[in-house]
């Protein structure tokens, strides 16, 4: 069995000025466990402005205890795997997805918001990016791909 050491992940998406950014929170944080403690995350926002001037905020919460972050990839995999399409979506684009030692993920924001796991390519979404402990100098990618396509067995 491949063992998995996550280092961090970072869950982040923006929130426009026509959204409300609990429901936003609430669409990132159907990512996290529910049994995972407030102390176990960190959640920032930054105010910042869009292309034509408009309000953003980026909120963006961090997951950087190695046991807690290793149990929050653990229920990405299990979200994503809950959907054939998502397990053939990241099969094919696993490539793209994965540079270094990290793995990319998006998510719909909306259907995220509604309890359902979308893995998306488009803009309006749930960024996740996945950080492993790999400490070989080489074939980081490879040990990532390989760590994730054993999780979606």
């Amino acid at each position: 069995m491949t063992k998995v050491d996550v280092s961090n992940i970072q869950i982040s998406s923006i929130s426009h000025a026509t959204e409300d950014d609990n429901k936003v929170l609430e669409a990132m944080a159907y990512f996290l466990p529910e049994d995972i403690d407030d102390e176990d995350v960190e959640i920032e926002t930054v105010e910042n402005q869009g292309c034509f001037g408009n309000p953003i905020k980026v909120h963006t919460i961090t997951v950087d205890r190695g046991k807690v972050a290793k149990k929050v990839f653990k229920r990405i995999m299990e979200l994503i795997k809950s959907k054939d399409k998502n397990i053939n979506k990241l099969k094919e684009d696993i490539d793209l997805r994965i540079e270094k030692n990290k793995l990319y993920l998006r998510f719909n924001k909306q259907k995220a918001y509604l309890g359902e796991c979308d893995l998306v390519d488009g803009d309006d979404v749930v960024r996740v990016v996945i950080n492993f402990k790999i400490f070989s100098p080489k074939n980081k990618e490879e040990k990532v791909k390989e760590i994730v396509l054993k999780e979606l067995e």
